[in-house]
Formats: C-alpha cells, sequence, structure tokens
C-alpha cells in the first residue's frame, strides 16, 4: 500500500497572521514565488557545476570519483531521474552547453572536450596546453578561464586559438549575458566588461560564487542571498535570502531551477497554483 505525504509549510507574520501550505511534496519558497522540491539524485559525492542540455532533458554535473582519484562527469535525466557517468574524461573542472546547438563541452587540465552523445564518451579536440578551470558557451561565442594564470580567453575554431580578454587578473568566476557583457570576480572585487571592452566595478558586491542568467537580467548568489546584477552602472540590488547555500545552481526550462547540496541534485518546480489557509490568531486589546 503507498504511502502519501502530506507537508506543511506555517510562516507566521508579525501581524499574528499564520498562513499554512498544504501540499504533496516539500516546497521551497524563493523570494515571492513557492517551488515544488525534487530530488533527482543522490548517487553521486559532492556534485557541483552543473549544465542543462534543453533538447536531450539531461543536466550535466561534476562529482569527486573515488574509482578515479579525482572528480569526474555524469548526467541524470530530469524526466527518467536515470543517470549515467561520462567516459573519455578524467579530472574534469568545467562543464558548458552550446544552448543553439545542443552541444555539451568539458575541460580539464589537459584541454577542451566535446561530448559525443551516441557514444556517450567525450574526446579532446585542443587547447592541450591549457588548464581550464571554468568554461562559458553563450550567443555562439566559447570563453574559459585558464587555471594556469586565471586569466579569460575567448575561443575560437572550436579550441584552435584562444584570445585573451581584458586584462584582468586572478578571475575566479565569470559569466557572460545575453547582451554579451561579462560579469567577472576576481580578488580584487566584482566586475562587469561592458561589450567586452570597459570595466565597471560593482560598487555593492564584494563577491559572487555563481553567476546565472535568465533572459536579460543576471544574478548572483552571495553570502548574502541572490542580487540581480546592474552591468552599466556597476549597482546590485537584492532580489531575496536563501535558506540553503548551493555549490551550484542554474535555470531549466519553464522557470525550473536546479542546484546541487552536499550529496544532492534537486529541481525546483513552479507551483502555478495552490491554496492558501489564513489563520488569525486573536489578540488581546
Amino acid at each position: 500500500m503507498a504511502t502519501k505525504f502530506i507537508f506543511i509549510a506555517l510562516i507566521v507574520c508579525v501581524n499574528a497572521k499564520l498562513t499554512i501550505y498544504l501540499t504533496d511534496t516539500p516546497i521551497e519558497r524563493i523570494g515571492s514565488r513557492l517551488y515544488r522540491k525534487e530530488l533527482l539524485t543522490n548517487k553521486y559525492e559532492a556534485p557541483k557545476e552543473l549544465a542543462y542540455d534543453s533538447s536531450s532533458r539531461n543536466l550535466f554535473f561534476m562529482y569527486m570519483d573515488n574509482y578515479l582519484q579525482n572528480s569526474g562527469r555524469a548526467f541524470v535525466n530530469i524526466v527518467t531521474k536515470q543517470t549515467k557517468k561520462v567516459n573519455g574524461i578524467a579530472r574534469n573542472k568545467a562543464t558548458a552547453v552550446d544552448l543553439d546547438t545542443g552541444e555539451v563541452y568539458f575541460g580539464s587540465d589537459d584541454g577542451l572536450y566535446k561530448y559525443d552523445a551516441l557514444n556517450n564518451t567525450a574526446y579532446n579536440i585542443g587547447l592541450y596546453n591549457m588548464n581550464i578551470f571554468k568554461l562559458v558557451v553563450r550567443n555562439n561565442e566559447m570563453y574559459l578561464i585558464d587555471a594556469n594564470d586565471h586569466r579569460l580567453y575567448k575561443i575560437f575554431n572550436e579550441g584552435e586559438t584562444a584570445v585573451r580578454v581584458s586584462d584582468m587578473k586572478t578571475v575566479m568566476e565569470f559569466e557572460v549575458d545575453n547582451e554579451k557583457n561579462i560579469h567577472l570576480v576576481t580578488m580584487c572585487g566584482v566586475f562587469c566588461a561592458v561589450g567586452s571592452h570597459e570595466i565597471v566595478k560593482n560598487r555593492d558586491l564584494n563577491v559572487v560564487y555563481h553567476f546565472f542568467v535568465e533572459e536579460d537580467k543576471t544574478f548572483g548568489l552571495t553570502d548574502n542571498g541572490i542580487y540581480e546584477i546592474d552591468c552599466l552602472n556597476g549597482t546590485a540590488t537584492k532580489v531575496t535570502d536563501l535558506n540553503f547555500f548551493p555549490s551550484s545552481l542554474i535555470f531549466g526550462d519553464y522557470g525550473d531551477i536546479f542546484y546541487s547540496l552536499d550529496n544532492n541534485i534537486y529541481r525546483l518546480k513552479p507551483i502555478s497554483s495552490y491554496h492558501v489557509y489564513n489563520i488569525y490568531k486573536k489578540t488581546r486589546n
């Protein structure tokens, strides 16, 4: 006999109002939105560097592999929840999905790899002298951080040519938005290269752990919650607090959010409708 659970979320407000949400799955509240929380997999150790391919519905990630004694690569299908390790690459550090073509790329300490979905393997295609720490493919352009010098490079011809972008040093994290602005974190703070040229320092943030892009907006995850970043003005506006601190977080289709925490990978799916029961406590005058 199947057992059905009812999860109750209680929110107590200062005006003595008690709000109760009744759901058949765990929920997560981010800002003003409610999400159904779904565990996709907990079979891998310390997953991070999430990258989503909407065509195959596969969510790729890096994890610590005891057999390799280093980092490996795997994916989980968000529909079936089936997982599989990717062959052909060890010491994996970076992953990126080309949203226009669906092609998947990996970075390692011996260069750039491309994923062959038919054989479920990755093969080295170039940049053999680069130690790829972070990889981003957006707007038909590829960028990466070389861990040898922690500089940012733009890649041409699928790994044949690497050209340094700006003079920024000690680059630890970056993202490219849909306006081709490059958001960077260095030892000196948070910056934005407007149109890959003019460098603007953010006045509100000193560090960002992860950037993520949704349409025309760029967000940054910090110790103090999630901020929306204004590249041109060098400012950031707090969007919401988080009651968890993910090791990786990205957007998926239809408002979905994927994130990893400890040994778990979760999917947050927006709740479009729900019943809210408000209970008001009588207070003495």
